[in-house]
């Protein structure tokens, strides 16, 4: 029976076996040709960092802009002879609607103070007598900047002039429409960049490692004659597109994180111009790991396609 379960792991051993030999010669090609290693790894590397430098930069400008001051909100004016209990008992019942987020009122009293203190207004308002400022109700939808609106504006804004307290409604959401057009062409820009550039990443890998194939050609037909596998002889130079696309993933998020550290001055010194405390986000773990595994897959995809179409130009010469 030991002799049943050593003949059945022994293959097993040998692959494991076959795949550390191809694990160190492809770690050891690449530090045997350092020179076009790096060049190599460097042009990976800026193909890679820039998707991921505009993925930061748009992460930012929604983080900057993505805030509940930012959500357009609706002023409604409630009519005069409405007293301000009434105008915050109809605020409190506004409040409670599933598509509303919040819901502020701001008495006529509190708007004539805010008036007087424009300049030239207090003449008029002394000429007109009297409070002519109604109450105002501030609703703010419950919705998102960028995401999905989840609320009918129109429809809201024709419920709210239903209610008997309400004189008008007005709504300015052109800006909203406006800045959610211009990110989402930003968001296929990237899209389209990162694919582009994704290309570029598979066929730097795959005529780096068609040019590594060449050169080891006769070292090849060698073992082919010896009676070595296909699988032996790919598996190597997969190896190499996979460390390929992982060191140029790594020196990527190097060059992302570096041109951060150079922008981060500028940025805190405009914040605080603007008496802002925003801090620029990078790269979170989750999108430097996709990052990682994604570089490594391209670099395994390129090899794969480099590898594939010499043993099948071999082939069709020992057909022919």
């Amino acid at each position: 029976m030991s002799k049943v379960k050593k003949q059945a792991t022994s293959p097993l051993r040998s692959r494991l076996s076959q795949h550390n030999q191809a694990f160190h010669q492809s770690l050891n090609q690449l530090w045997q040709h350092s020179l076009s290693t790096w060049i190599t790894l460097a042009a990976i590397a800026i193909a890679l960092s820039l998707p991921a430098g505009l993925y930061i930069l748009l992460g930012n400008l929604k983080t900057l802009t993505d805030d509940k001051r930012e959500v357009p909100t609706i002023s409604v004016y409630i009519n005069q002879n409405i007293t301000a209990q009434q105008a915050q008992d109809r605020a409190e019942l506004l409040s409670e609607l599933n598509d509303i987020e919040n819901v502020k009122l701001i008495k006529r009293e509190d708007g004539l103070k805010h008036m007087k203190q424009v300049a030239g207004v207090q003449d008029i308002i002394d000429t007109v007598g009297g409070n002519p400022l109604p109450h105002v109700l501030v609703v703010t939808p419950r919705m998102s900047l960028f995401g999905d609106p989840g609320v009918d504006l129109d429809g809201l804004a024709q419920r709210l002039k239903s209610y008997p307290e309400v004189d008008s409604v007005q709504m300015d959401i052109e800006w909203v429409q406006r800045l959610r057009a211009i990110m989402q062409i930003a968001e296929r820009v990237v899209l389209v960049v990162a694919i582009l550039l994704a290309l570029t990443v598979l066929l730097v890998v795959g005529n780096t490692i068609r040019l590594n194939i060449e050169n080891r050609k006769e070292e090849i037909e060698v073992t082919q004659l010896v009676g070595a596998t296909t699988g032996y002889i790919r598996r190597p130079f997969l190896y190499g597109g996979f460390w390929y696309g992982f060191f140029g993933g790594i020196l990527s998020l190097v060059i992302v994180h570096v041109s951060l550290l150079f922008l981060i001055p500028p940025v805190d010194k405009l914040a605080v111009l603007y008496g802002s405390q925003y801090n620029i986000t990078g790269l979170g773990v989750w999108v430097t790991v996709i990052i990682l595994v994604f570089s490594s897959l391209l670099g395994l995809a390129g090899a794969w396609l480099a590898v594939a179409q010499h043993l099948r130009k071999q082939f069709a010469m020992i057909d022919v």
